[in-house]
């Protein structure tokens, strides 16, 4: 009897283990946020003179959801965690300004990716300081692009632009 538990456990085992190894494949947008992994680092001016910006991204959950670390390691440090849902790359992005917007895309094209607050978001966008959209433009496979706006008081206000190089 324990000998056919064990070979039935070993079977559910190997089963399971030939799942977890096949990679998930999303949308050709989602699939291109998956060509950012590794370390990127930008010149921008954020309203306090130029500075640095270094941002990590790391495809993770069995190729399932990308995280992007920017300003890693220190207290600036923010994450946004990209993935899918009902076929459409969505993003959480946990913010500096201690909220986390939810934008989904909205408009996509061989090189660009556009981000908009998504309807279901937890903003109280009339009231609340917020990162409302963000535009990805990809230059080519060492540059991209990122357009984020910054809402406050309902109405958009600066919108950082951080022309990110990857680090090699």
């Amino acid at each position: 009897m324990k000998t056919i538990l064990l070979l039935i456990t070993l079977t559910a085992l190997t089963a399971i283990a030939g799942e977890l190894t096949k990679p998930y494949t999303g949308s050709a947008e989602f699939e291109k946020l998956k060509t950012l992994a590794g370390s990127w680092q930008a010149k921008v001016d954020m309203g306090q003179g130029p500075m640095t910006v270094t941002t990590n991204y790391r495809v993770i959950a069995g190729g399932s959801a990308v995280e992007e670390r920017m300003f890693p390691d220190t207290p600036k440090e923010m994450v946004t965690l990209y993935h899918e849902k009902e076929g459409k790359v969505v993003l959480t992005h946990y913010c500096m300004l201690c909220n986390r917007p939810t934008m989904t895309l909205v408009k996509s094209d061989a090189n660009s990716l556009t981000f908009d607050l998504a309807k279901d978001s937890e903003i109280k966008v009339d009231t609340e300081k917020h990162m409302h959209s963000a535009i990805f433009t990809f230059v080519d496979a060492e540059h991209v692009t990122q357009n984020w706006t910054l809402y406050d008081q309902g109405k958009p206000q600066e919108k950082p632009v951080f022309q990110f190089e990857r680090v090699k």
